[in-house]
C-alpha cells in the first residue's frame, strides 16, 4: 500500500486594506512587490530596476510597488493552530510559497469563490504534488532529521534561543509529536542523496532531536537511504545506556554533547537537568561504543567567574579522561532581548574564559577550541590567517607523526602554504584521495622540522568518516584569499571607484590586513565599516547575524557624517546566505536596502566563517 504524502498546509487571511488605494489596483500592487522579491527583471543582459507602475489605462499615475517595512523586520502572522506550517518561516526557506498566499489573498479581496453555484470561503491552501517542491540538497542526512527537533527537555539559563526577537522568521508551529513525525517521513521519501535533491527545508534552530519520541525510528529508516554520517546536537539528557547502544548501531555518528557542566549540582542549576548524571555519564557509554563526540561548553558565570572558570576546568578534565574527540568553548552571546541581559557582563566573561581556554590547551591532549575562534585570533595574534595547530586529536595519523600545538605549517608535499583555508583544503584532498602518506614543512618555535604522516594510522576517537585533516585542528576556518579577487571582479563589474564595505566586528581585523597587502584596489577607495547590530543587540558580534533594517540605518547613518555618498555599497552574502533566496533573518529580502536607501548595493559571494 502506497503511503500518502504529509499534507503541507498554509493559511489565508481576509486582508483588512486601508482607504489609499483602488483594490483592484491594490491587487495588482501586491502581485508584483511579491514577484520582485523572488526575481530580478533583465532587459538584453542588463539589469532592470523598477519600484513603480503604470496601468495601461492611465494616462499619468505611476503608482508605487513597494510598501513601507517596519522597522525591524517582516510583519509575523499569528499562529494559525496545529494543522498548518509556519508562513513565517516559509518567508526565509521557500518565499514562493508566501507568494502563493499573497496572491491568493490578493485576489480573494476582489473576488469570491464558488463551488455549485454558491459562494464558498477558503482559509488555508496545500501544496498538491510535493515532487514540484524539490531543492538541490548536499546529501546530508541532517537535512532530514533536524526536523524532528522541534523541543527541548532542558531549561539552559544561557540559551540563545530565548533571547530571539519577535519577529525572527525562525518559528516552529506547534503540533502534535505524531503529526511531525508523519511530515519528517514523508521528507524521507523524497531525500535523494544521490540525485542531491529534498524537499525544501521549513526548520530554523533546532532544538533537542533525542527528545522527539519517534526519533530514533526516524533514524533508522534514514540510515537506510544514506551512509553519510549522522551528526547531530544534544544535551545529553536520553543518552542511556539502552539508547547508546542503540545508536551504536546507526553508525557513521557524531555527536555534539551540550554537557556544560560535569559537576551534577551545577548542571542541574545552570540547565534545568532533574537527572544530570546520566549526561555525565554518557560521555563513559559514548567512549565504550567508540562513538566519537565533541563535548560543548558555554560557560555561564553563575554564582560567579572563578566557580566559572573552576568547573571549565573540572569538565574538560572529565572529556579528557573519557576521550572526546575535542571540546568546544562556546562564548556567551546574549542579545537585548535575553532575560537579564543588562545584569551579566559578557566582555569580562569573554575575556576570562579566552585566557582560561589557552592556558588548559597546552596540557590537554584533547583539543580544545574557542568559539568564535576570531575572537581568541584578534585578541593575541597579530597576524591573522596563519596555519597554525591549535589541537591534535587523540590517535590520529597527525598526532602519531610527531606534530606539535604551535606548529605552523610551511607546506604539505613540497606545495608552499600560505594561509588556514589552503592548509584545511590541501589536507582535505589527500585525505578524500587516500593519498599514501603526505610530508608536512612546519616551523617549531624558531626550528623548520619535517614531519611525515601516515594516514592508515589512527583509531578511535580519531574517525576517517569525520576527520578531513587527519587530525589536525587549526584556530577556525579562515578567511580564503580569493574573496579579495572576487572582490575587485564585483567593483570593476559595476564601474565603481568609491566604495562601502559592511563587515562584522570579528572578520575586520583580518579583511583590512588582507586587504592592506593586496595590489588588486590601488585605484579605488574601500572604506569598511561594522554595522551595529540593532536587531539583535546584546554583545552579538557575527556579521551573518544582522538583518535588513540593520543594513539600512548603517547606510543612513553613514550619509550623515560623509559628504560623499559611495558608488556602491558591498555586504558579504552570508547574512542572506541561508535560504538562498536573498531572505535575512526576517525573511526580508537585500534588494529591500537598495530600495530604502537609493545606493546600489551588491552582495559578495563568500563561504559563511561558523567559527
Amino acid at each position: 500500500m502506497q503511503e500518502t504524502d504529509y499534507p503541507f498546509r498554509y493559511p489565508i487571511e481576509e486582508k483588512k486594506r486601508g482607504p489609499e488605494s483602488h483594490p483592484l489596483t491594490e491587487m495588482i500592487r501586491v502581485q508584483l512587490d511579491s514577484l520582485l522579491s523572488l526575481l530580478t527583471l533583465f532587459y538584453k543582459g542588463e539589469e532592470v530596476k523598477v519600484d513603480g507602475f503604470r496601468l495601461m489605462n492611465e494616462k499619468r499615475a505611476i503608482h508605487p510597488i513597494f510598501a513601507a517595512q517596519p522597522v525591524g523586520g517582516s510583519e509575523s502572522s499569528p499562529d494559525a493552530g496545529p494543522a498548518f506550517q509556519s508562513i513565517d518561516n516559509a518567508k526565509l526557506y521557500e518565499p514562493r510559497i508566501p507568494h502563493i498566499k499573497e496572491l491568493l489573498e490578493s485576489l480573494l479581496a476582489v473576488v469570491e469563490l464558488e463551488s455549485g453555484g454558491k459562494a464558498i470561503k477558503v482559509d488555508a491552501f496545500r501544496l498538491r504534488d510535493l515532487g514540484h517542491w524539490l531543492v538541490p540538497s548536499s546529501g546530508d542526512p541532517a537535512e532530514v532529521f533536524d526536523h524532528l527537533a522541534t523541543c527541548c527537555d532542558c531549561h539552559c539559563s544561557f540559551c540563545y534561543l530565548q533571547g530571539n526577537p519577535l519577529n525572527l522568521a525562525l518559528k516552529q508551529p506547534h503540533r502534535e509529536a505524531r503529526e511531525e513525525y508523519e511530515e519528517v517521513r514523508t521528507r524521507v521519501r523524497y531525500f535523494s542523496p544521490g540525485a542531491k535533491q529534498a524537499l525544501f527545508p521549513t526548520l530554523g534552530s533546532p532544538y533537542e532531536i533525542l527528545a522527539h519520541p519517534h526519533a530514533f525510528d526516524l533514524l533508522a529508516e534514514l540510515r537506510q537511504k544514506t551512509d553519510r554520517t549522522f551528526r547531530f546536537s544534544t544535551n545529553g539528557r536520553k543518552l542511556t545506556e539502552e539508547l547508546v547502544q542503540k545508536l551504536n548501531s546507526l553508525k557513521p555518528l557524531y555527536l555534539y554533547l551540550s554537557l556544560n557542566s560535569s559537576s551534577p549540582d551545577r548542571r542541574r542549576l545552570i540547565m534545568g537537568d532533574p537527572h544530570p548524571e546520566t549526561a555525565i555519564r554518557s560521555l563513559a557509554l559514548l567512549k565504550e561504543n567508540q562513538i566519537p563526540y565533541a563535548v560543548i561548553i558555554v560557560p555561564w558565570p553563575m554564582p560567579s567567574s572563578q566557580a566559572m572558570l573552576e568547573d571549565l576546568q573540572e569538565t574538560i578534565a572529565h572529556a579528557n579522561r573519557n576521550e572526546a574527540h575535542l571540546v568546544e568553548v562556546s562564548l556567551l552571546g546574549i542579545t537585548r532581548c535575553f532575560p537579564g541581559s543588562s545584569s551579566v557582563k559578557a566582555e569580562d566573561c569573554w575575556s576570562e574564559v579566552a585566557a582560561s581556554v589557552r592556558e588548559l590547551r597546552e596540557s590537554s591532549p584533547t583539543p580544545l577550541l574557542i568559539k568564535p575562534s576570531m575572537y581568541e585570533e584578534n585578541r593575541r595574534e597579530p597576524q591573522k590567517n596563519l596555519p597554525d595547530i591549535v589541537g591534535l586529536v587523540r590517535n590520529s595519523p597527525a598526532a602519531f607523526s610527531g606534530l606539535k600545538i604551535n606548529d605552523r605549517v610551511l607546506s604539505i608535499n613540497g606545495l608552499q602554504i600560505f594561509s588556514r583555508p589552503q592548509a584545511r583544503d590541501i589536507l582535505r584532498l589527500h585525505h578524500q584521495n587516500q593519498s599514501p602518506r603526505i610530508c608536512l614543512t612546519v616551523q617549531r618555535h624558531k626550528r623548520t622540522l619535517e614531519v611525515e604522516i601516515s594516514p592508515e594510522k589512527g583509531n578511535y576517537p580519531y574517525s576517517p568518516e569525520t576527520d578531513h585533516h587527519l587530525g589536525i585542528i587549526f584556530m577556525g576556518s579562515g578567511f580564503r584569499a580569493s574573496t579579495l579577487e572576487d572582490l575587485k571582479f564585483l567593483i570593476e563589474s559595476r564601474g565603481a571607484r568609491r566604495v562601502l564595505f559592511f563587515s562584522s566586528r570579528l572578520v575586520r581585523p583580518v579583511f583590512e590586513q588582507l586587504l592592506g597587502e593586496s595590489p588588486f584596489f590601488a585605484n579605488v577607495q574601500v572604506r569598511v565599516e561594522v554595522p551595529e547590530n540593532r536587531f539583535f543587540g546584546g554583545n552579538i558580534c557575527l556579521g551573518d547575524l544582522l538583518v535588513v533594517q540593520d543594513y539600512i540605518e548603517a547606510i543612513e547613518d553613514f550619509l550623515k557624517k560623509n559628504n560623499s555618498p559611495p558608488d556602491l555599497v558591498i555586504i558579504p552574502s552570508t547574512p542572506f546566505a541561508l535560504s538562498g533566496w536573498g531572505r535575512d533573518l526576517t525573511g526580508r529580502v537585500y534588494c529591500d536596502i537598495e530600495r530604502a536607501t537609493g545606493i546600489p548595493v551588491a552582495l559578495l559571494e563568500c563561504e559563511p566563517i561558523y567559527d
